[in-house]
């Protein structure tokens, strides 16, 4: 079955991210291993106030560079490992007049709804295709009236629903008489060997992967550095959108397989984003994540509603709370019973899409 896949193509063309990359990746190669044909709209939309605000950074100059030639390699690995549509989209109106052809289309996943639009909504899709979201997530707890009112003609043309979080059952049933699934994000549908993990040679490191930080106190930078020095472990950064908070840290932009490959290799993992969470969880590690604060809050919901589901809730750092990171760190994950949970979500992930004929 030909499959068009509506995700976050046009941001992860413009921004350096690794788990919205892998999500797409994951999603291509499980539905692949179900005897389908997906491919990705190849969106060219992108937001140009967010990419000129870049170029305030050039004055940084070396890590300015490395970060662009970083986004350079990830343009490469999208276009070596995810398939995408052979025409590309401009705009909303270009997707209603020249549709994909496909005998399915899914929204999903990660935050497409965030920001509601019709395309998001695959309003473009015939009548007669086949039309599925999985693990959309809406990024907030609660939406406005008019944007339910919005939408609600949108889902209803939907045949299945999935979504990522707990919180977004509840809403969108809310809206609409259908049967709301709650599934995981596509990357826990994959098992660590079926990532392309580079080889890192060394394994005595701490790894730290942040975005979207506004100061390093959020995630109490000062005790993960006296936390690694005092296991004689060696500190490594990656903040693609906040790299200029990290310059005494050298701060890198590994390519995916280089990120995977040192998620791989690392002896704990410091993040606070939700697929840096994910890919501890993939890859078995030893973590702590620390809960966005600010503007960036209204998103925690997804991050509680996945360690809720996993019983991870003591892998959280909140305000006040970082004391006990050396402790908290040291606490055996017991990943036998983690996996025992991902393994029957995944079942109904297989028995959503079953239901559908794919």
């Amino acid at each position: 079955m030909k499959i068009s896949i509506n995700s976050t193509y046009s941001y992860i063309r413009t921004n350096i991210n690794y788990g919205s990359t892998l999500q797409c990746y994951a999603l291509q190669k499980y539905l692949k291993k179900r005897g389908h044909d997906p491919e990705h709209l190849r969106d060219y939309r992108a937001n140009p106030v967010l990419i000129l605000k870049r170029l305030k950074n050039i004055k940084y100059f070396k890590p300015f560079c490395a970060k662009a030639v970083a986004q350079f390699k990830m343009r490469r690995f999208i276009k070596e490992n995810i398939a995408v549509s052979t025409k590309g989209y401009i705009s909303e109106k270009a997707m209603y007049k020249n549709c994909p052809k496909a005998d399915c289309f899914i929204a999903g996943s990660d935050q497409i709804w965030r920001n509601p639009t019709g395309s998001r909504f695959l309003n473009y899709a015939p009548d007669e295709a086949i039309k599925l979201s999985y693990a959309a997530s809406f990024g907030r707890t609660s939406l406005p009236k008019e944007i339910a009112e919005k939408i609600k003609p949108w889902l209803n043309r939907f045949d299945g629903i999935s979504v990522r979080e707990k919180t977004a059952v509840n809403m969108v049933e809310s809206i609409v008489d259908k049967e709301v699934v709650q599934v995981l994000d596509p990357t826990l549908l994959l098992d660590m060997d079926e990532y392309p993990y580079a080889n890192i040679e060394g394994k005595n490191y701490c790894y730290c992967y942040f975005l979207n930080l506004g100061d390093k106190k959020n995630v109490s930078f000062d005790e993960i550095k006296r936390y690694a020095a005092d296991e004689n472990m060696k500190l490594i950064v990656t903040s693609p959108s906040n790299y200029t908070l990290f310059l005494n840290e050298n701060p890198i932009f590994p390519t995916v397989e280089k990120w995977l490959g040192l998620y791989k290799n690392a002896n704990c993992i410091f993040t606070n984003t939700y697929h840096g969470m994910l890919f501890c969880i993939i890859f078995k590690k030893q973590f702590l994540f620390f809960v966005q604060k600010g503007s960036g809050a209204a998103e925690n919901d997804r991050f509680y509603s996945l360690m809720s589901m996993l019983h991870l809730e003591d892998r959280m750092v909140t305000s006040g709370d970082t004391a006990c990171i050396s402790e908290k760190m040291k606490r055996p994950i017991d990943y036998e019973k983690v996996y025992e949970v991902i393994h029957s979500e995944r079942i109904r992930t297989d028995r959503f899409f079953e239901k559908y004929g794919i």
